[in-house]
């Protein structure tokens, strides 16, 4: 038998050196956020970690340089806004130094004014994710509670202007959150921003997700399918501020705990007793606890660019 057969199917590398290290991070350098959204579960945070501290992520970034040729991505946020951090451009920095290949930001742009943006170019950030749900100004600041409209729309065209202007070599992701308020505004959305990106930048939503069914009042909008083996336990590591290691990216209050990288190694914690029983119970199909109805790995629900637009 074939432990690893239903999994490998949905990976391009034998798993056997997935597990070895983790392919994909996403390290939370701060736990903060400055805005309140529906689909966000921040006001049921039980943790409040601030700021990493520099000799932590030092580390952080030491052991992972000494696999730069394995892994695939670093991405610097996970539960908050990363650009409240204002060393952020100086952890980018570090990692690429390091060797990392590529590193990366979701960012809800408030922030990202000219000289923020000139700041993470410089030190060689390769993607940056801006999340726009909505080309409407009512719609958008019903989501995104407590930003403005004109302010990110401003933002966000002038960062793509900066960077093309600097002629570098970052990719940039505009993303909607596609959820009940936006549902019908894929089409024009694409347009909008496929004009004034370059081919090889990307467009896309992703589906409302239900956080590991800890999401309130949760409305799926696409039908998921949540009985495969979820991708996350082979390729992602979520580091919090704090250290701490979660079980994945939806396990937001550490209600799963891996350990902590103060005073374990990466390698160690990826390839633990814990981890690889998770992964066992993933393959049989029996998921427990947030695993139980997670929607935030469904495939069907996120497809690619191409297949929206065949879609719309």
């Amino acid at each position: 038998m074939n432990l690893w057969h239903p999994i490998q199917r949905r990976l391009d590398e034998p798993v056997p050196d997935l597990v070895r290290f983790p392919r994909y991070f996403e390290i939370e350098t701060v736990n903060a956020c400055n805005a309140r959204c529906p689909m966000c579960t921040i006001d049921d945070w039980d943790r409040r970690d601030g700021l990493m501290d520099a000799a932590l992520f030092t580390k952080i970034a030491d052991e992972i340089g000494a696999h730069a040729d394995e892994v695939r991505r670093v991405h610097l946020y996970r539960d908050g806004e990363p650009l409240i951090d204002k060393r952020l451009a100086t952890k980018v920095a570090e990692l690429k130094g390091r060797g990392v290949k590529r590193v990366g930001i979701s960012t809800n742009a408030s922030l990202l004014t000219e000289t923020r943006a000139e700041g993470l170019l410089l030190a060689g950030i390769d993607e940056v994710l801006l999340s726009v749900d909505s080309l409407d100004r009512s719609v958008y600041e019903s989501i995104r509670v407590g930003l403005e409209f004109e302010e990110v729309m401003a933002n966000c065209l002038r960062f793509i202007e900066l960077r093309d202007a600097m002629a570098s070599d970052c990719q940039v992701w505009v993303r909607m959150i596609r959820q009940e308020s936006n549902k019908n505004e894929w089409p024009a959305y694409r347009d909008f921003w496929r004009e004034r990106l370059r081919p090889t930048d990307r467009v896309d939503y992703r589906n409302l997700h239900n956080w590991g069914a800890q999401l309130v009042n949760f409305r799926p909008i696409a039908p998921a399918d949540t009985a495969a083996p979820c991708v996350a336990l082979w390729s992602l590591m979520v580091i919090f501020a704090s250290g701490d290691v979660p079980m994945c990216n939806v396990d937001y209050n550490n209600k799963h705990p891996l350990g902590n990288v103060r005073d374990s190694r990466i390698a160690d914690l990826w390839r633990s007793q814990t981890q690889n029983a998770r992964r066992e119970a993933h393959l049989f199909g029996k998921r427990e606890g947030i695993c139980v109805g997670c929607t935030v790995w469904d495939e069907g629900a996120n497809g690619t660019e191409e297949e929206r637009k065949k879609a719309a």
